[in-house]
């Protein structure tokens, strides 16, 4: 009898030490998918940087594995979705028709840069439009801007009458509606298909941040890059992370995540993005192309024939039960101002 309860002793204190053993290394390994390949600054920069940030917060119990599949970056929503794939960040203009709300900080006249833009669009993101749960099936992490999108073209634009007919990759979304009323034949295409459209002559520009030019080496088939004042369009961005890999993390990993995650992991990828546009800059105007904004006849015309883009997002936003639409564009503006002071 002593003998058998010294067994059942000494067989309990082994289990306890095994199961203490394995809670102390439990381990989620997140696959991470990303696009626009390795040199992209969201890919040596924005990523890595982040990655270090959960897995320095999870104590070493997270760890991301990021990949760069070869496919269309249209897909990677529905693989996280379906569970390809962990997290990923997505294009909200590849998925058309899917998304409306999100389309608020694509408008003309935000006037920020990427930073200011990602930060004021988290807050009114929480605050008016997260409880219409436009991200069902996937957690949202975080929601980002690039710098001001920009027009990059082969030959030099000075009218507005040259704009008619040009044939311009855009990026969908609010990108198609501008390009649609300047007269401008809009190629549909994502971002790295860029370099073969420009090169065989299928598309005369590109609407882009300034970064973007650099990270997929076209300066070379666009040499003029125009910008507006006060940000011709912005593109918006999420990250991602399937649902179910999600909650089947412990509450510490899922905490742990979350404390990187929202206004500020938002706001770490716009910094990422108008670091490279400096560079980007840089690069581009000691290789001789021109960078300027607009001139004053094809700025007027833009803000004339854009006027009208608030008023559609309005009134499609007001169709899926925003009904203080025009209020909210109205304070995502004002949002990014006070970024812009430190508030």
């Amino acid at each position: 009898m002593i003998l058998a309860r010294r067994n059942f002793v000494f067989f309990t204190v082994v289990a306890l030490l095994f199961g203490f053993s394995s809670v102390a290394s439990a381990e989620s390994t997140i696959r991470l998918e990303t696009y626009a390949g390795a040199k992209h600054s969201m890919n040596s920069e924005g990523w890595p940087q982040w990655v270090t940030q959960v897995e320095d917060a999870g104590k070493g119990s997270i760890k991301i594995k990021m990949t760069f599949p070869p496919i269309n970056p249209r897909d990677l929503l529905d693989r996280v979705r379906t569970g390809i794939a962990d997290m990923a960040w997505i294009t909200h203009g590849y998925t058309t028709g899917r998304f409306v709300f999100t389309d608020i900080v694509e408008l003309p006249g935000l006037d920020g840069n990427a930073e200011q833009m990602s930060r004021a669009y988290w807050r009114i993101h929480e605050k008016h439009l997260a409880k219409f749960n436009e991200h069902k099936g996937v957690k949202l992490l975080a929601l980002f801007s690039h710098g001001p999108g920009m027009m990059h073209t082969r030959q030099a634009v000075t009218q507005v009458s040259q704009l008619k007919g040009l044939k311009i990759r855009t990026g969908g979304g609010v990108q198609s509606a501008i390009a649609k009323r300047l007269g401008i034949v809009s190629v549909s295409a994502p971002a790295t298909k860029a370099h073969e459209l420009l090169s065989q002559g299928v598309a005369d520009g590109i609407f882009f941040s300034l970064e973007t030019i650099t990270a997929f080496k076209l300066g070379d088939v666009v040499k003029y890059h125009y910008s507006m004042p006060g940000g011709l369009y912005a593109a918006s961005f999420a990250v991602i992370m399937n649902e179910d890999k999600f909650n089947s993390m412990a509450k510490s990993e899922q905490d742990a995540l979350m404390s990187v995650a929202g206004e500020e992991m938002s706001a770490h990828f716009g910094r990422v993005w108008d670091r490279s546009d400096k560079f980007s800059h840089n690069a581009l105007s000691k290789s001789g192309n021109t960078i300027s904004p607009v001139s004053a006849a094809v700025h007027g015309a833009l803000k004339e024939r854009l006027a009208d883009l608030d008023g559609e997002w309005i009134k499609k936003a007001k169709s899926e039960g925003l009904a203080n639409a025009a209020q909210v564009l109205a304070e995502l503006r004002e949002e990014v101002q006070k970024v812009k002071k430190g508030m």
